[in-house]
């Protein structure tokens, strides 16, 4: 800073404090929100004070307490029963696994049964019969058929064509 900005600053004197009438709003408006408050609570008092006796620790807790005492063996008879219900699922399951593995055993045995049915009894053959059986003749390769030779395009006429039918006016050529 320079002292010209100095002397700028001493050239105006400080303005008075704050005027009273612009003091008392803020005091006035902290009383009007305080009343505001006061009212709505007495407005809001009947619901609340219900409420009041039940938000204690010591009645809420024996209340939940003897209620849980109530449901407690319904629970556990509940869960047994349950309990019980799964095993037999479990054990019907496990037989039915059983039966179908048994099934499928005897699936495979019928089928393999069939097949063998199916094939024609192969007996045997003697030895001197194997050798003494000719050879069947080596069947040559058919020859494959030829392609018929490819024609050429027949000529294109010359002169002129008829389109649509109409007479052709030609002059003779030479007679």
């Amino acid at each position: 800073m320079t002292n010209d900005s100095d002397q700028a600053w001493d050239r105006h004197a400080p303005t008075s404090p704050i005027p009273a009438a612009r003091r008392r709003w803020p005091w006035f408006l902290l009383v009007i929100v305080v009343a505001c408050a006061g009212a709505g609570g007495v407005y809001a008092w009947p619901q609340i004070a219900p409420l009041v006796p039940s938000l204690g620790n010591a009645a809420a807790s024996d209340k939940a307490a003897a209620g849980d005492k109530e449901t407690l063996p319904d629970l556990l008879a509940t869960q047994q029963k349950l309990e019980d219900d799964i095993g037999a699922l479990s054990k019907s399951v496990a037989d039915q696994q059983d039966q179908l593995k048994t099934i499928v055993d005897q699936l495979a045995a019928l089928t393999s049964k069939v097949d063998a049915l199916q094939r024609p009894a192969l007996a045997p053959m003697p030895a001197q019969a194997v050798a003494e059986q000719p050879h069947a003749p080596v069947a040559q390769a058919a020859p494959k058929p030829r392609k018929p030779p490819v024609r050429a395009p027949a000529p294109k006429p010359s002169g002129p064509i008829s389109t649509g039918g109409a007479p052709l006016n030609v002059a003779p050529s030479d007679r």
